[in-house]
C-alpha cells in the first residue's frame, strides 16, 4: 500500500475525528507540560542562574492559559456532529500556533545549558529529549503542529550548543538533529497509524449503522411477511375450508351423486389446494423465526409404531415392505421435544422414502450413534437414490429431482425443506446418504440433551384418549353444536355438513355476549365450534371461556386458519382442542364423535 505523504489531506471526518482526540489529550499534555516544567527549573536552579530559571519558567507556566483557552474554545468543536472545512481549517490554524509557542519554550532550555556543568547539561538535554519523544506519539493527531514545534525547539537550541560544550558542539548538534529526526519520522509513522485506525472506526461505525437499519428492515418486514401470511393463511383458508364442506356436505345429500368421477376430481382438487396451504403456512412459519418448541416427553419406539401404522396402507398399496427396527438398549427410550414437530420430520422422510421407492422397502432404524454421543433414527430405502451432485440442494424448497414435471401426485418439494427448518429448530441435525438407482438413507441425529429430562416430565397416560370404537354418526346424531364464524360462505357449508350428520345447529357470528342470546334459556350446546377471529371483542378463545362459564358441560373447539403459536399455546392452555383450516369433513366428524364420546364417558350417571 502506498503510504501517504508527510503532508497528507484526509477526509473531514477523519481530520474531525484527529481534532477531538487532541481535545481529549490536551488536559494530559497540561499536566505533563507543568509537571516536566517545575522539574527543569528545580534542577537548573543550582547551576544556572536564578533570574534565568525563573524567566524560563514563568514563560512555560504561562503558556498554560493558551491550553486553557484550547480546552474551552475546541469544546464546541469536538461536540458538533461534523463540521465546516472552513471552520476546521480556522482552528487547525490556531492549535498549530498552541504548538508552536511550547516549541520555543522547550528549546530554550539551552539557556538553563552552563559551561562545564555536565550533570546540569545532561538534565536539560534529557529532560528536552523526554519531552519531544513523548510528544512524538502523544501528538500523533498533529503530525504538522509537531513538525513545527521541533523545528522551532532545534533552531533555538543549537544557538546555545556552541557555548555549552564548546569544542564538543557539533557533535551535540549532530546528535540532537539525528534524534529530533528519528523522532519526527516515529511521529509521521504514529500519525498514518492513527489515521488508519480512525478511518477503519469510521468505517466500521457505518457499517455497523448500516447493519442496524439492515437488520431493522429486516425485522420489518419479517413481520410484515409474517403479518402478510397471517392474513393470507386465514382468508384464502376460509373458501377452501367452505368448498372442502360443501362438497362432503352435498355428497351426503345427494348419495348418488357421492361417487361421481366430477365430485370425485373436485374433492382431490381441494384436498390438494388445502396440503399446499398448509406445507406453505409450515415451512413460512418455521423460517420466520417465531416457532418455538412446545417440549413434551414420549417413547421414540412408541411414535415409529404410530407412524408405521399410518404409513402402512402407501405401503401396501405399491407392495412394499414397511418394517422397523429398534436396538435392544433403545426399547424404552424416551425423549423430550416437540412432539408434533417430531412427527412431522419422520412423517416426511418416511413420506417421501415411500413415494420415490417403486420395488424393495423402507426401514426404520433407531441405533446408538457411533462416534458421537446420542441415538441415530434412520429412514432407509431401496427407491431411486440421489446423484452426489443433486445432495446438496434436496433440502431446499420446490427441489423434486424426480419430479420435473410437478405432479401432484408426487408431493410438493416442501417435505424435506421442512425437515431441515424442523430438525434446525428442535437442535436435531439431519443428514442423507445416497447412491443412485441403489437408495438412500436419511439420518437424524438426537442429542443427549433431548434425553436428559425426559425421566422426569413423562406425561400422564390419562391426558391420552383413543377414538371411538363405534361410528362416528352414532355420536353425532341430535347432538347440538353451536356454530361461531363470521365468514357466511363457512356458514352455510358447516350448518350443510353439520345438518348431514343430523345434529341440531345453532349460529352466531360475532365475538360478544350476543353468542349467549342464540342459545336462548332452555337450548344447551354440547359442543362449540368457534373460529378464531371474530368481529366484536372477543377473540375465539375469549368467547370459548365465556361460553364455558355459562354452559360447564360443552366440549370447545377452536376451527382457525391462524397458525401462530401464540393461538395454539393459549387454545392448549385454555383446554381447548384446535383443528387448522381447512378442515377435513372426516377429520372433523372423527374429532366431534371422539370428544363428545369422551365427555359422555365422564360425565356422571
Amino acid at each position: 500500500m502506498k503510504l501517504p505523504s508527510w503532508f497528507s489531506h484526509p477526509d473531514p471526518d477523519i481530520e474531525h475525528a484527529l481534532f477531538a482526540l487532541g481535545y481529549r489529550n490536551l488536559k494530559v499534555h497540561v499536566v505533563g507540560h507543568v509537571g516536566l516544567s517545575i522539574l527543569v527549573a528545580a534542577g537548573a536552579w543550582a547551576a544556572a542562574p536564578h533570574l534565568l530559571v525563573g524567566a524560563w519558567l514563568a514563560w512555560m507556566l504561562s503558556l498554560t492559559l493558551g491550553f486553557g483557552y484550547g480546552l474551552w474554545a475546541f469544546r464546541k468543536v469536538v461536540r458538533l456532529p461534523r463540521i465546516t472545512a472552513a471552520e476546521l481549517r480556522k482552528w487547525k490554524l490556531t492549535n498549530l500556533l498552541m504548538a508552536a509557542a511550547p516549541g520555543f519554550g522547550w528549546g530554550s532550555v539551552g539557556f538553563l545549558l552552563v559551561p562545564g556543568e555536565q550533570v546540569n547539561n545532561l538534565t536539560m538535554l534529557t529532560a528536552f529529549a523526554g519531552a519531544f519523544a513523548y510528544s512524538s506519539v502523544g501528538n500523533a493527531h498533529d503530525l504538522r503542529g509537531y513538525l513545527l514545534s521541533v523545528s522551532i525547539a532545534t533552531a533555538v537550541l543549537m544557538s546555545q550548543l556552541a557555548l555549552a560544550f564548546g569544542s564538543q558542539a557539533p557533535v551535540a548538534m549532530g546528535m540532537s538533529v539525528l534524534f529530533l529526526g528519528v523522532m519526527s519520522w516515529v511521529a509521521r509513522n504514529a500519525h498514518l497509524i492513527l489515521l488508519e485506525t480512525i478511518r477503519l472506526r469510521l468505517e466500521n461505525e457505518v457499517l455497523a449503522k448500516t447493519n442496524a437499519e439492515n437488520t431493522a428492515r429486516a425485522e420489518q418486514a419479517s413481520r410484515e411477511k409474517s403479518e402478510f401470511f397471517a392474513a393470507a393463511s386465514h382468508d384464502l383458508r376460509q373458501p377452501v375450508h367452505a368448498l372442502m364442506l360443501l362438497i362432503e356436505a352435498y355428497r351426503h345429500q345427494v348419495p348418488e351423486a357421492a361417487s361421481h368421477p366430477l365430485i370425485l376430481n373436485i374433492a382431490n382438487a381441494g384436498q390438494s389446494i388445502g396440503t399446499l396451504f398448509n406445507a406453505l403456512m409450515e415451512l413460512s412459519r418455521l423460517e420466520s423465526g417465531m416457532e418455538k418448541p412446545v417440549l413434551s416427553t414420549f417413547d421414540v419406539p412408541d411414535r415409529m409404531q404410530r407412524l408405521l401404522s399410518r404409513m402402512a396402507p402407501v405401503a401396501q398399496r405399491k407392495n412394499l415392505v414397511l418394517r422397523s427396527h429398534v436396538a435392544k438398549s433403545a426399547v424404552q427410550l424416551t425423549i423430550t421435544t416437540d412432539k408434533v414437530l417430531f412427527e412431522r420430520i419422520l412423517g416426511n422422510l418416511l413420506s417421501n422414502a415411500l413415494r420415490y421407492t417403486e420395488t424393495g422397502g423402507v426401514l426404520l432404524n433407531l441405533r446408538r450413534a457411533h462416534g458421537v454421543k446420542g441415538w441415530w433414527l434412520e429412514v432407509w430405502d431401496t427407491g431411486l437414490g440421489i446423484a452426489p451432485a443433486d445432495q446438496a440442494r434436496i433440502f431446499d424448497p420446490y427441489v423434486q429431482l424426480a419430479n420435473r414435471e410437478r405432479d401432484r401426485s408426487k408431493g410438493l418439494g416442501l417435505g424435506l425443506a421442512i425437515v431441515r427448518r424442523a430438525t434446525e429448530l428442535l437442535g436435531i441435525t439431519v443428514k442423507a446418504h445416497s447412491r443412485l438407482h441403489r437408495g438412500s438413507c436419511f439420518r437424524l441425529h438426537l442429542p443427549p440433551h433431548l434425553f436428559q429430562h425426559a425421566l422426569l416430565t413423562t406425561m400422564p397416560q390419562s391426558s391420552q384418549w383413543q377414538a371411538p370404537k363405534v361410528q362416528p354418526a352414532s355420536w353425532l346424531k341430535e347432538r347440538r353444536v353451536l356454530l361461531v364464524d363470521d365468514d357466511p360462505i363457512v356458514q352455510t357449508a358447516m350448518r350443510s355438513l353439520l345438518g348431514s350428520w343430523q345434529m341440531e345447529v345453532r349460529s352466531a357470528t360475532t365475538g360478544d355476549v350476543s353468542v349467549l342470546e342464540v342459545c336462548g334459556g332452555d337450548w344447551v350446546p354440547d359442543c362449540v365450534l368457534c373460529d378464531f377471529r371474530l368481529p366484536g371483542p372477543l377473540d375465539g378463545i375469549a368467547l370459548l371461556d365465556l361460553l364455558h362459564e355459562r354452559y360447564p358441560q360443552i366440549v370447545g373447539i377452536l376451527q382457525t386458519g391462524e397458525l401462530a403459536q401464540r393461538v395454539q399455546t393459549r387454545a392448549a392452555d385454555a383446554g381447548y382442542l384446535v383443528l387448522y383450516k381447512p378442515v377435513q369433513a372426516h377429520i372433523l366428524e372423527s374429532t366431534l364423535a371422539a370428544v363428545l364420546e369422551r365427555r359422555s364417558l365422564e360425565r356422571p350417571a
